[in-house]
């Protein structure tokens, strides 16, 4: 009995812990707050090759589609007539879609060679200017271009050094078509930048005028 006594008067009097303060935590913001720091703290990096972020994923297919088809067969049949047939055929298909199709929906450009009754030829060029270029879209487009055009001038160079006729003139095909569309684009592409440019001189030149004609109205 005296030793239970002794144990709860040693109890009573050992200090108690001091208590801390309960902090109150809401449930309600906690996932949202993490999300944005993370976003803002490491950035998300996307590829200009990215399919998904395109506004015309076919027409990006189909710039490299009848190239790729033409260069395939041209590797894989080598000088033969099929070969020869097969080029032709893919590299028209694909001058007539980037020349008509692709162009227009990629990069927002379009250009036409018009040959004129004296026998000169004529450059005409057209664009959208409100057109909105979408990144992936326009990087898919200059690629192909650029691509398969150099693939064509090394092909063409090899053959030619290698007296390797069929090859060679199988080469001038497929590189003179990748070729046209690619000049023909380059110089639409510079012709739409002036105008643009032009454009914006004219509606500088308006606001200052109109600025200038209100201050000395006053």
């Amino acid at each position: 009995m005296e030793e239970d006594l002794h144990f709860k008067i040693q109890m009573q009097e050992m200090p108690s812990a001091p208590t801390k303060p309960l902090i109150q935590t809401s449930t309600d913001e906690p996932t949202k707050l993490s999300v944005a720091s993370t976003s803002e703290s490491i950035p998300l990096q996307t590829s200009n090759y990215d399919l998904n972020r395109a506004s015309h994923p076919k027409a990006c297919i189909f710039t490299f589609l009848f190239k790729g088809l033409a260069l395939l067969f041209y590797l894989i049949f080598g000088e033969s007539i099929w070969s020869f047939i097969l080029v032709i055929i893919f590299s028209a298909f694909d001058f007539w879609t980037v020349k008509n199709i692709t162009g227009r929906l990629l990069v927002g450009l379009k250009w036409e060679n018009i040959i004129l009754e004296d026998g000169t030829s004529k450059w005409e060029f057209y664009s959208m200017p409100n057109k909105q270029i979408n990144t992936v879209d326009k990087t898919f487009f200059w690629t192909a271009q650029l691509g398969f055009t150099l693939a064509w001038a090394i092909f063409t160079f090899s053959n030619m050094i290698s007296f390797t006729l069929m090859k060679f003139v199988i080469d001038i095909i497929g590189l003179s078509l990748c070729w046209t569309n690619l000049f023909g684009y380059y110089k639409c592409n510079g012709d739409h930048k002036k105008k643009m440019k032009d454009l914006q001189g004219d509606i500088t030149n308006k606001v200052v005028t109109q600025f200038v004609g209100q201050m000395m109205s006053k």
